[in-house]
């Protein structure tokens, strides 16, 4: 079993590169040349797989629930978004800075409504209508947000910010998140969201959720 510590030196290892440069002199002007190093090969992946499993009341038969995050590690410098090697001689973060300023060097495109159509993909490979079945989701999340009797709910929290489309364009507006926010919009104003979004077939909320009276 790994222990903290090695987990948090293994995290560290796969973010270690060393960054080299030179200098030139052209006329009374020094002229910093950086080289970009490889740090892993292209397509490297970091993997973490998370497993729990729960008995049921047959005694012979078990649930297990696993959980498998992929990682791509970065294959040149300019891929990392943070200047986490400003200590290292060989790197100008003053410099790297401005040219990212200038040229949208680093842009995050971390975006919510990439998860509402890995979803769709995902049901639609099933033969559903992903995308209806999603924004039905959303719209009827508009109406109903989730609810929990504890008062700190990590799971919670983490799925209502997650089944969210407005947290996409709370700093800056998102075309592509468009269709999740309209639909989760709708329910907010409490519109007909099985009769908007034609979504038959499966039922997503009641696979994560239950119905319960409000005192």
């Amino acid at each position: 079993m790994m222990t903290s510590n090695a987990a948090i030196i293994s995290v560290l290892c796969c973010v270690a590169a060393l960054i080299s440069g030179s200098e030139t002199t052209i006329g009374d002007e020094t002229v910093h040349r950086y080289r970009r190093q490889l740090l892993y090969p292209n397509s490297t992946l970091f993997q973490v797989n998370i497993g729990v499993g729960t008995p049921t009341p047959i005694k012979t038969i078990n649930v297990n629930w696993a959980i498998q995050a992929n990682f791509q590690l970065p294959w040149n410098r300019s891929q990392i978004p943070v200047d986490i090697l400003w200590a290292n001689s060989g790197y100008d973060v003053e410099v790297s800075r401005k040219k990212r300023e200038l040229e949208g060097y680093y842009e995050n495109d971390a975006k919510l409504y990439h998860f509402y159509k890995y979803v769709e993909d995902a049901l639609n490979n099933f033969g559903h209508n992903g995308t209806a079945c999603v924004l039905k989701t959303l719209c009827q999340l508009g109406a109903d947000p989730l609810h929990t009797d504890h008062e700190d709910d990590l799971l919670h929290e983490i799925t209502s910010y997650v089944l969210n489309p407005l947290n996409d364009i709370a700093e800056h507006p998102c075309h592509e998140a468009s269709p999740y926010v309209q639909a989760f919009e709708h329910g907010q104003n409490l519109r007909d969201c099985s009769r908007i979004f034609q979504c038959t077939s499966i039922s997503l909320l009641d696979m994560f959720t239950k119905v319960f009276d409000s005192p």
